[in-house]
């Protein structure tokens, strides 16, 4: 077990340094594709359907977002309103204007954010971790979420052989056995980190559950004609928003591959939520 934990542990940790979180440049052929000309945006659901308008592009002033990449004083040109009506997106800016990234000049889809760090935007940008020199977005959601459990695994286990160790020692007083002073450091060192990241990795359990990224637990979304940022659209419970990172192939799960469901640029919301922010 702790061979096979180490294993997948190097395995996900690869993959979240060296994958490409998710840049909507690379799909651009993607994004357009959620676009077009059409004036409206149409969402339905198995009871009810409803059309969120788009806003017309006669005024929009750009406000400041969150990951700090356009500044409150700078106003759109018409060319950047026009990108912006090139793709259809449910999140705004909190004074209702739509999303653009100055500095990649280009439109921001749903839950996208600039990393100042990388350099790009990221879709489904979580944060962007130090320890792994890269972002956590929607191509490496899912490998980051293993990295954390396998490393949670590995240390947790490196920690109890060690515990036994000591304990069959003190239990059969058997001076047969050597009393080595390093292993009760390597378990105190491993079961602090084992400590440590069960918080860190229940925090992001709660997160996937209700589908929010770091970002998005501190800094809500601003929703097309919602009343209010209380309500999280993006949460479609919590079975469908666990299968959305880890997809719908269970043997899939625990390992690294990419089975995460949709593109990374649209998503699809909870249809009774956004009726009560409307109403």
């Amino acid at each position: 077990m702790v061979m096979g934990s180490f294993t997948l542990l190097l395995w996900s940790y690869a993959v979240c340094v060296a994958r490409n979180p998710g840049n909507p440049s690379l799909r651009r052929n993607t994004v357009l594709s959620h676009g077009g000309s059409t004036p409206f945006i149409r969402i339905a659901s198995s009871n009810s359907e409803s059309t969120i308008r788009q806003r017309s592009n006669s005024d929009a002033d750009s406000d400041s977002d969150s990951d700090g990449d356009s500044d409150s004083e700078t106003t759109l040109t018409e060319e950047q309103l026009r990108q912006t009506q090139l793709i259809h997106t449910v999140t705004v800016k909190e004074n209702g204007e739509p999303r653009f990234c100055l500095k990649c000049n280009a439109p921001k889809p749903d839950r996208t954010h600039h990393c100042s760090s990388c350099g790009i935007c990221v879709l489904k940008m979580d944060h962007h971790c130090p320890w792994l020199n890269n972002c956590v977005g929607f191509n490496t959601h899912k490998a980051f979420l293993l990295f954390l459990a396998y490393t949670v695994i590995y240390t947790f286990c490196i920690s109890i052989t060690i515990l036994v160790y000591y304990a069959i020692h003190l239990m059969y007083l058997d001076i047969t056995i050597p009393l080595y002073v390093e292993p009760l450091f390597i378990m105190m060192l491993a079961g602090s980190f084992s400590v440590c990241l069960i918080g860190f990795g229940g925090f992001h359990a709660y997160l996937l559950l209700n589908n929010l990224t770091t970002i998005e637990s501190y800094e809500s979304n601003k929703f097309r004609y919602a009343q209010g940022n209380s309500a999280n659209l993006f949460d479609l419970g919590s079975k469908r928003n666990f299968l959305q990172v880890f997809g719908n192939s269970w043997p899939h799960w625990f390992v690294p591959t990419r089975t995460s469901l949709g593109d990374g640029v649209k998503y699809p919301i909870n249809f009774e939520a956004y009726n009560l922010t409307v109403h």
